[in-house]
């Protein structure tokens, strides 16, 4: 990308990414989507996406996965379980055009759409978001994060 900086709106992001998740891990080849899964579990991050922003140049995009909150071993299926329920609630969201519970970091510009996916499997809950990295002009990291599942349960139903 030229020394142009581009912006590129919250919701288009995460629009963009929704669309490359769903394509990664759901409709491509079982084989490759396992091969990403596999990179990006260990701790590798890959060539992602590419969004142009016409005549400015384009922002090239990265996919991480931070899964040091996750409770259990984090295998495929385990994995898709939890990014389908977390990619319907973002597709939700779109489509009903609704708040997406964007949280920034005022120093880094980090982006976390806290839009969680919550999976309850053999009596453990597990919680992903996706969140928005930038350390470079015109380069993004996409990074799909477990959470600690106890910053989301309600103190109201606990007791």
């Amino acid at each position: 990308m030229a020394n142009h900086e581009v912006q590129v709106q919250p919701r288009q992001l995460l629009a963009a990414a929704h669309q490359h998740l769903t394509n990664t891990f759901f409709r491509q080849d079982k084989t490759e989507a396992k091969r990403a899964f596999n990179d990006i579990s260990a701790g590798r991050s890959i060539p992602f996406l590419e969004i142009s922003s016409g005549d400015k140049g384009e922002v090239y995009c990265s996919l991480a996965l931070d899964h040091s909150e996750y409770i259990g071993k984090l295998n495929f299926s385990a994995f898709r379980d939890v990014l389908g329920a977390h990619l319907q609630l973002i597709a939700d969201k779109l489509k009903n055009d609704e708040n997406l519970n964007i949280f920034t970091n005022e120093q880094t510009g980090d982006l976390l759409f806290n839009i969680p996916g919550i999976m309850q499997r053999d009596g453990t809950v597990n919680v992903l978001v996706t969140g928005i990295e930038q350390r470079k002009a015109g380069e993004l990291t996409v990074k799909l994060m477990f959470l600690d599942p106890a910053n989301f349960i309600d103190p109201a139903r606990v007791s």
